[in-house]
Formats: C-alpha cells, sequence, structure tokens
C-alpha cells in the first residue's frame, strides 16, 4: 500500500444539496473527460470544499492544475489524492495509480525548479514498483534535471565512462537483478533470491567467454526462472546483443508444429510440418524452450515456444543448432516426404508476440479476416448470431471502445439479437482500463433475456487484459466457454513492468502486480472451456473454423 488508511479520519462537512452536488460532479467528470479544465477546475474547487473525502475530485482538480501548468496547486492536491486513494480512468494523459501520481508531483516540483523534491518523489515512486522508468529517458517534463548523474541513475540511464565491454554487461545484469528485486511483485514465488544471484554470479563469470547474444540468452534464463508470464526480455532493437529471426514462422497445432508463414523465398514450405530442429525431435525442441519461455501455464508454452523456435541465437543456446547463420529444419509435406532446409536469420522488428496468421487464399474464415483491426463485428442474420472479434485491449480511431460497446448494445436491441459470440482467441492483452463499457455491454446482452446465449472463444493467446474480461464474465454471466484452455490463470502475476538496461539498451518486461479477478480460493490453473474444440492444421490451411462450426450446431439445437 502507498498510503495509510488508520488516522484518516473522514470529514464533518458534507454537501448541503447532495443532488446539486452529485450534478456538479457528473458535469466536473465529463469536462475532465473533454479536457475542458477551465470551466473543469472551478467546479472541481467548489466540490473539494464541499466534501473533502472524494479522491476522485481531488485526482480530477490536480490532474486539471498540471495541465494548465498550475503546479504550486497541483502539488496539495495530487498529495490528497494519495492520501485518499483513486481508480479513477478514462481521463486523457492522466493515470491514476499511485506511483504515476508520484511521477506528476515529481514533474511539477521540475517545473517549479525544486529539482530535490522532483528527484526525491520520483525515488518514491520507484520504490512503490512504479513500471514506467525507461520512459523518464528524454522526458520533457524533467529537462532542467536530465543532465544530472542523480536524474540518470533514477532512469536508469546511467553510464559511467571507461568501462570494459566486460565491466558494461556485469552493471546491465547487475541492473537487471535490481529491477526484478524492485518491479516484480513476488520475485520469490518460483524461485528464491539465492538462488537469483547465484546465476548472476554464474553469467558473471562467464561474461569473458560469451557473445553479447549469449549473454542476452543467459539473462532470458535469469528472468525465465522468476516464473509466471509477465516477464520477457524482446531481443531486438538493442544496441548490443540483438538476436535475428527466421524467414519462417511457426504454429503448434494439435497434430505437431508447422511452418505458417515465410517471406517471399520461402513460400513454398508454408504448411509443411516440422520433424525436427537441427538433430533435434520437434517436440524435445520446443520443450527446451521452457528454459527461457517465462509462463503463467502450458498454454502459454503452446503458445509462445513456437515463437522463440524461430531465434536461432535461442536455438544455439539451447543447443539444439551448432551455427546460428545456418539453421537445419527437417520438414515433410502433406505426403510425408521429408526434407532438410538450410535457413538464415535477419534483424527483426517486434509488434508482439505473433498469432495465427491469415491465409495467402481469398477464402479466410472471419477469425482470421480483420485480425489488424483491434475490435470489429457482423451480424449473421442467416445463422443468428452476431460475432464480435476483440482483438487488442487497446482503442481504436475513429470509434473508442466505450462508443464501440455502446454501438454493440443499440445494435442487439435493434436487431432482436439472441446470440452474441466474442471471440478473444488472438487477444494477448493492452490496456484492461478501457475494458468496463465493453463488459457491461456483454452482461447486459446476457441479461436481457434469459433465453439469450453468451459464446467466448479463447485460446492459448487470450492473456492479460483480455484474460481479465474472460474472467469477468465467467464469473458473472452463464457464458458458454469454447475452444482451448485460457493462456493465464484467473488469478495471476500480471502487468508489464517496462526496464531498458542502461549499456546494451536490452529491454524487456517484468510482473509488477498481482491481479485477483476471481474469488481468493480460485486455484485455476486456465479457465477451460465449456465447450472444448482444438484447431487442427487440416482446418487451419482448410479455411474452417471448428469452433464456430459447433457455435452454430449449439445455436440451432437451441432454437
Amino acid at each position: 500500500m502507498t498510503n495509510e488508511a488508520l488516522g484518516q479520519q473522514p470529514s464533518n462537512a458534507f454537501p448541503n444539496n447532495g443532488a446539486k452536488y452529485w450534478s456538479s460532479r457528473n458535469d466536473a467528470v465529463a469536462l475532465a473527460k473533454n479536457s475542458d479544465w477551465e470551466k473543469a477546475i472551478p467546479l472541481l474547487e467548489m466540490l473539494t470544499k464541499q466534501y473533502s473525502d472524494d479522491g476522485e475530485t481531488w485526482f480530477l482538480l490536480g490532474h486539471g492544475y498540471l495541465q494548465t501548468a498550475q503546479y504550486s496547486k497541483a502539488v496539495p492536491a495530487l498529495e490528497k489524492t494519495l492520501e485518499l486513494g483513486t481508480i479513477m480512468s478514462g481521463i486523457p494523459s492522466a493515470s491514476a495509480p499511485s506511483n504515476d501520481i508520484m511521477i506528476k508531483i515529481a514533474q511539477c516540483y521540475s517545473a517549479l525548479n525544486d529539482n530535490q523534491q522532483a528527484l526525491e518523489w520520483i525515488q518514491k515512486a520507484l520504490d512503490f514498483r512504479w513500471d514506467d522508468r525507461k520512459s523518464l529517458i528524454d522526458n520533457s517534463s524533467f529537462t532542467n534535471i536530465a543532465a544530472s548523474d542523480a536524474f540518470k541513475k533514477l532512469s536508469g540511464e546511467f553510464r559511467q565512462a571507461g568501462l570494459s565491454r566486460d565491466k558494461q554487461w556485469v552493471e546491465d545484469l547487475t541492473f537487471l537483478l535490481s529491477e526484478i528485486k524492485r518491479l516484480h511483485v513476488d520475485p520469490y514465488h518460483k524461485t528464491s533470491l539465492g538462488q537469483l544471484e547465484q546465476q548472476v554470479d554464474s553469467i558473471t563469470a562467464d561474461i569473458p567467454d560469451l557473445t553479447d547474444q549469449q549473454i542476452v540468452f543467459r539473462m532470458m534464463q535469469l528472468l525465465a526462472s522468476v516464473g509466471n508470464g509477465h516477464n520477457f526480455i524482446v531481443p531486438t532493437h538493442s544496441l548490443k546483443g540483438s538476436f535475428n529471426r527466421l524467414p519462417v514462422s511457426f504454429y503448434w497445432f494439435n497434430d505437431g508444429l508447422y511452418i505458417v508463414s515465410a517471406n517471399e523465398r520461402y513460400q513454398h514450405l508454408i504448411g509443411r510440418k516440422v520433424i525436427s530442429v537441427g538433430h533435434t525431435p520437434v517436440l524435445q525442441a520446443l520443450s527446451a524452450v521452457g528454459s527461457i519461455n517465462a509462463r503463467d501455464n502450458e498454454m502459454q508454452q503452446y503458445w509462445l515456444a513456437p515463437f522463440y523456435l524461430s531465434l536461432p541465437q535461442v536455438l544455439a543456446g539451447l543447443s539444439l543448432v551448432d551455427n546460428v547463420d545456418k539453421v537445419l529444419l527437417t520438414v515433410a509435406d502433406s505426403k510425408g516426404k521429408q526434407e532438410t532446409i538450410s535457413l538464415t536469420g535477419a534483424p527483426f522488428n517486434f509488434a508482439g508476440f505473433p498469432t495465427l496468421p491469415k491465409l495467402a487464399s481469398d477464402n479466410n474464415p472471419a477469425y482470421l479476416n480483420n485480425k489488424s483491426d483491434n475490435y470489429w463485428f457482423l451480424n449473421n442474420k442467416e445463422d443468428n448470431y452476431l460475432y464480435l472479434q476483440f482483438n487488442a485491449v487497446a482503442q481504436q480511431k475513429p470509434q473508442s471502445l466505450a462508443q464501440f460497446s455502446r454501438e454493440i448494445k443499440q445494435r442487439v436491441i435493434q436487431d432482436n439479437v439472441e446470440n452474441l459470440v466474442l471471440d478473444l482467441r488472438h487477444n494477448s492483452g493492452g490496456n484492461g482500463s478501457i475494458i468496463p463499457p465493453l463488459t457491461r455491454a456483454l452482461i447486459h446482452f446476457s441479461e436481457q433475456n434469459e433465453n439469450n446465449q453468451l459464446f467466448v472463444i479463447v485460446g492459448r493467446n487470450t492473456f492479460s487484459a483480455a484474460h481479465l474480461l474472460l474472467a469477468d464474465l465467467n464469473r458473472l454471466t452463464d457464458a458458454i466457454i469454447v475452444g482451448e484452455p485460457s493462456g493465464s490463470r484467473p488469478n495471476h502475476l500480471g502487468e508489464a513492468g517496462w526496464f531498458k538496461l542502461p549499456y546494451s539498451g536490452v529491454w524487456g518486461i517484468i510482473s509488477s502486480q498481482y491481479h485477483q479477478a476471481s474469488k481468493a480460493e480460485d486455484h485455476r490453473i486456465w479457465i477451460a472451456p465449456h465447450l472444448p474444440v482444438t484447431l487442427t492444421s487440416e482446418a487451419y490451411f482448410s479455411a474452417k473454423d471448428p469452433a464456430m462450426e459447433q457455435i452454430i450446431q449449439l445455436i440451432k439445437k437451441h432454437e
């Protein structure tokens, strides 16, 4: 906790006219959401005077002062917010977690040229597991202190001049361990401090004999040993030690590992089954990847192990190949004829972990058609269902998720929808604070008519913020869950605490929060489907969607 409830006495002052207060409060929130601070601030000043125990009005007032450069007024308002607490969301450029508010206070002090207070508040935020440390780098709010060593140490960008290559890696390794200790909400749930330190000592001793990429691989193993799914290094776009990626990507179907996409030169390999990596049978190779794949459950191994198998430096680190520039794969065509191919990796961009790609043909099922859209829907009146695909928990122009949710709610009433299918198969999370309008719309549909059926399609990729939505629907509705087990647990260690190592620029995330999306005694390792449906390679390459086929059968049976 960042505040203390005991000793915080409630005010005896209450508004004279509660209805008028409530109306003014609604107006103030609406004005804040539209960033109309000229009108919002006077209302919020009045509201906090009439009733001083609401952390949300203090938060809006403090943020409004910050946005209008009234820094000396912003500080006490934001400090009062910290005393009371708030969970407000939906305000542009405003983030309500306590450690984010501490950074806002630091920004105010920096603008007031009180550098010492600015540094102290940044330190407070870091002490309370502030999870966006790397955003301090090149942050315009701290221009006047950016050049100081004290600020660089807080931002994680301090680099001592004249260090040798090996000493730089030792410093990065030390920084990584310190971030695990600082950021992770429960760093020793799977390992111990002693075991982590032993790994660090082992890597340190080996650094002189390791390449940069081998050091990054060992760091990946270190972070993976902490356990749970929100712990990983993204081994690309760093100053040193970046990995390459093969020109093909894989997917682990229930009948094996297949090549599902490739660059132009290797298009002919799409659809081939992978038999071995180097001289190692493919299932053994996939199992070996577990040493760097921190995960909540084994569905994440099905999801992410194929990605890691496409990185030659990972294959070399696991002793699956001898040469990172020449990766040998044995593949088989549809008739079982095998051949061994040699592939070379290349630098790659990372825009999130891969999902099942769209087929090259024009005959794609709905779940593959609009994967680049964060959310979209179609109303299939012929088969009597509305299909809503939610691919990423992020806003999409020109329609916000709240606006989209209202449209869904209206369309359900307008078209008398009786069956709604929510597809979360591609959704591995995002900004969970924007989900509530969609949750409410789906609960409204479920409760509107006792004959209405809500189906939720899930799988290995259903993770993080998307999994929180799934857990809510599982707990609050009678939704029929279809597909594979989900990629996380109902109650899990999560959130993305970003880090960037100072010398190498290696970056990744560490779990910084605990999410209890279900009852405290819920120990499920995943949310299991009520209607289990798997995806075979034959179904995928034939443009079939077994999950939707099963749902349509249920709908027809229910009619």
